[in-house]
């Protein structure tokens, strides 16, 4: 009889312990998560750090990344407005902005990365092939030149060299994040 009750009482606090060590779970510094109860998000996304509590068996939780993540993009030859090709290779970082629509809309940071490489991707080819190879070189016109650079150029590169450029590298550059950004909300991403 004893015997059955201590084996009847080691169950019961199994079970008890099994129970608790569902019900909780941690959230580390730079991470974010969202419950999900039979695959579906249930409340909002949990941001803070720490000891935070689920439903066992019946919730579970994926977490995400809050810190910066990088996107490298495969380099590309890329026609210029002059039809002179060029390799460009980009590069970004992104995080994640909106861990439920993030959820829904890419489900993981693969889905994410190859996400990016659609619409940064397309941006670039857009404004690299709509400037000129002079502009997506010379940062600006603000930049002087060295008179050694200009008394050893031919007649045909001291025209080009003194070009005055209407956007620059940076003005590009600046155009295609603000490009991409536009489209990047709608799957909880923010490109930085």
């Amino acid at each position: 009889m004893r015997k059955a009750l201590a084996i009847t009482a080691a169950v019961v606090v199994l079970l008890g312990l099994l129970v608790l060590s569902g019900t909780f779970y941690t959230l580390q510094e730079g991470q974010q998560a969202i419950v999900l109860q039979f695959g579906r998000p249930v409340g909002r996304p949990v941001t803070q750090a720490g000891l935070h509590l689920k439903l066992p068996f019946v919730q579970e939780v994926r977490r995400f990344e809050k810190r910066l993540l990088i996107w490298d993009g495969a380099p590309n030859q890329i026609p210029t407005k002059g039809r002179e090709f060029i390799w460009v290779d980009t590069t970004a970082r992104w995080r994640i902005a909106d861990a439920q629509k993030f959820l829904e809309s890419v489900a993981t940071e693969a889905g994410a990365q190859s996400r990016l490489d659609d619409i940064v991707d397309s941006v670039v080819r857009d404004k690299v092939s709509g400037s000129e190879l002079v502009q997506l070189v010379r940062s600006g016109s603000g930049r002087t030149l060295d008179r050694e650079v200009l008394e050893q150029a031919t007649e045909e590169q001291k025209k080009i060299l003194t070009k005055p450029i209407a956007q620059g590298r940076e003005v590009i550059t600046r155009a295609i994040l603000a490009e991409a950004r536009k489209i990047t909300p709608q799957y909880g991403i923010e490109l930085v």
